[in-house]
């Protein structure tokens, strides 16, 4: 006698682990430029988003404050609802700091990154290299205190533009009295405008 036993086992399917991720952990940018932070999140299966906020995450203990519920960026946000990015307007240097995003579901608590996107503003100064004052050529360098990606300088004598550069600094050649004046500089990304 032949007995045939059928044997049906049930695998469940693999469920996405709940998470935040961003594109990228750090950005340098210039004062009054804006900043677009990409973010990606996955919540658990069925089950519906009830919150969602971006806050800045605080050396103290406490809880977050909501972005979007906070004076000092009233009207300098915009979220994007297809994901969690958001874009920060006309940054400060007092916006510098650690960013991060967080959701609630109908099935569980808060859900965050492991760590936020840190974010640093840089103003932009001119210096007059020290080895040159005094001498017929003169450096001025367009400074600024991180790593910024690839950007145009703009240079601006007395409030006018006169010129821009792939370098942050510019050499002003047999220097005379016309070369007397007040200096400033802008920064633009290469593809976009960065900085008013």
């Amino acid at each position: 006698v032949c007995v045939c036993v059928c044997v049906c086992v049930c695998v469940p399917g693999v469920q996405a682990q709940p998470s935040v991720t961003f594109s990228t952990q750090s950005f340098c940018v210039v004062a009054e430029s804006s900043v677009k932070i990409r973010c990606t999140f996955t919540k658990p299966d069925h089950s519906n988003v009830t919150q969602r906020e971006w806050y800045r995450v605080q050396s103290s203990e406490g809880e977050p404050q909501d972005l979007s519920k906070d004076p000092q960026y009233s009207g300098r946000l915009q979220f994007w609802p297809s994901d969690c990015a958001l874009t920060v307007n006309n940054v400060s240097v007092s916006d510098s700091g650690v960013y991060n995003f967080r959701f609630k579901t109908q099935s569980s608590d808060w859900i965050s990154a492991p760590s936020g996107v840190h974010l640093t503003v840089t103003d932009l100064q001119v210096k007059v290299d020290p080895n040159t004052v005094g001498q017929r050529e003169v450096k001025l360098t367009c400074s600024f205190t991180c790593s910024l990606s690839p950007y145009i300088f703009h240079w601006y004598k007395n409030g006018k533009f006169f010129k821009n550069t792939n370098d942050n600094y510019i050499v002003l050649e047999s220097t005379s009295l016309h070369d007397e004046g007040s200096y400033s500089c802008k920064a633009y990304e290469s593809e976009r405008r960065s900085s008013p």
